[in-house]
């Protein structure tokens, strides 16, 4: 049975981790605002409250932990409250939740995202089930649809006006020995060409702009399905379906899959965007081996002077870990000189934290806290090195800029991205979000390039 809501009830929606979380949570979103659900501007006014998780680092759970302490508080302040947790932790640690903290009702993973507000639904109807009035205790787990067909195809809503999200496939088939994602977001599933194409249509025919790709290595794309297509075959059929699109970009490449027809691709279709995110993970073979990573950072340097060749201006961002097991001083120092070597635009870099389940663990954790984190400084500021003098470079040029936001401390600023994902701040006295316009930089703030409109 359904329970029909007499008045519209509100969902306070909270999303930890990577891009594909954030589209997840705009999925569910769409789907609970399609029941009558409304949002929920602070916490203790929701009628259902869903944390969205992550569990690729052992930070990102514990800020999920810590936020669970006032579930209790907020049981207490309204009994039909519903509280769930999504995603990769659920998928994770699954029933444990109910045992750690019982005031959680639903435990839903990646795969079961669109069975939302059913189960919600479900929930609320055997709390009062015989119409006595009387709450009864239920508890709904799901996570047995890992490795079946994308289920979030079609739905309408969208948090952001100008940028938009895709899914086009999920899942990772690698098995690098510190990554928990083939086992909480399953097996490589490409999602269907036609479902893909409709959507990206939908996007153009909404007046969106810029359109992000996502998968776990979307140049993987393709395997699986009965038709024969793979990644560079997608995006030029993207580029014919929705040329009205201005901007495409997609994140993340395993560099095992990024060849010379993805950067021929990139080079001729005039909506990809003109930046590769590649990470690398480490610039020493010998941890390379060990995480499994299955290039040599010699192949990984001939891929980026050939993503040059094809695209001198392009950008080029990574992924590095520090303190992997066994990385000596000389493998950190091949990470340093690797950073000098490609003079990457931009680089995420994080401390190794052990994750339960993955090959990792068994070769132990033996660099220190410590020196993790003065291996991560050194990093940090080494490019922040770099990217300062690539950004000096960008000074008195003119470039296009589709600006995403205005700035919360000044109503005549906004924010945006150039086409090789350089953030721009720019002055308007008029709303210009939304809209492509040409700026020239006037000089450089860290990461961040100061122009002024042409």
């Amino acid at each position: 049975m359904t329970l029909i809501a007499q008045s519209p009830k509100k969902v306070f929606l909270q999303t930890f981790g990577c891009q594909m979380n954030e589209r997840d949570s705009e999925a569910v979103t769409g789907l609970l605002f399609d029941r009558g659900y409304t949002h929920a501007v602070e916490i203790e006014e929701a009628d259902l409250i869903l944390y969205n998780t992550c569990s690729v680092r052992d930070h990102a759970e514990q800020k999920v932990f810590g936020r669970m302490g006032h579930f209790r508080r907020l049981k207490d302040m309204n009994p039909d409250l519903v509280i769930g947790i999504l995603g990769c932790m659920a998928q994770e640690h699954g029933r444990q939740f109910f045992k750690k903290n019982p005031e959680i009702d639903l435990v839903c993973g990646p795969g079961n995202l669109n069975q939302v507000p059913a189960l919600v639904d479900e929930i609320l109807a055997a709390r009062h089930q015989g119409g006595s009035g009387q709450m009864n205790s239920t508890k709904k787990l799901a996570i047995d649809r890992l490795n079946e067909e994308y289920g979030l195809d079609g739905i309408q809503y969208r948090a952001d006006k100008v940028k938009a999200l895709v899914n086009i496939m999920t899942g990772c088939d690698h098995r690098c020995t510190y990554c928990i994602v083939p086992y909480t977001r399953g097996d490589e599933q490409s999602r269907h060409s036609e479902s893909v194409l409709r959507e990206m249509k939908d996007l153009a025919s909404r007046g969106y702009k810029d359109v992000m790709l996502l998968g776990q290595n979307v140049n993987s794309y393709g395997k699986g399905l009965e038709e024969k297509i793979d990644f560079s075959t997608l995006l030029e059929k993207i580029q014919e379906t929705a040329p009205e699109i201005s901007r495409l970009r997609f994140t993340t490449s395993h560099p095992k899959d990024a060849h010379t027809r993805l950067f021929q691709v990139m080079r001729d279709l005039p909506m990809v965007c003109e930046h590769l995110h590649l990470p690398v993970q480490s610039g020493s073979n010998a941890v390379l081996r060990r995480m499994k990573r299955e290039h040599t950072i010699e192949w990984y340097k001939d891929q980026i002077a050939e993503y040059r060749t094809f695209l001198p201006e392009g950008s080029l961002t990574t992924d590095l870990i520090v303190g992997f097991p066994g990385e000596t001083e000389k493998d950190f120092q091949d990470t340093l000189d690797l950073l000098e070597a490609v003079q990457f635009d931009m680089a995420y870099v994080f401390a190794y934290s052990p994750r339960p389940g993955t090959p990792a663990l068994k070769l132990g954790d033996d660099v220190s806290a410590e020196e993790k984190n003065r291996r991560l400084q050194e990093v940090l500021v080494t490019q922040r090195a770099i990217a300062f003098a690539k950004n000096q470079t960008y000074t008195g040029k003119t470039t296009e800029v589709l600006f995403e936001i205005r700035s919360k401390r000044d109503k005549d600023r906004f924010v945006g991205r150039t086409r090789d994902f350089k953030r721009v701040v720019a002055h308007s006295s008029e709303d210009i979000c939304g809209s492509l316009r040409q700026a020239k930089i006037l000089s450089v703030a860290d990461e961040t390039l100061l122009g002024e409109l042409v």
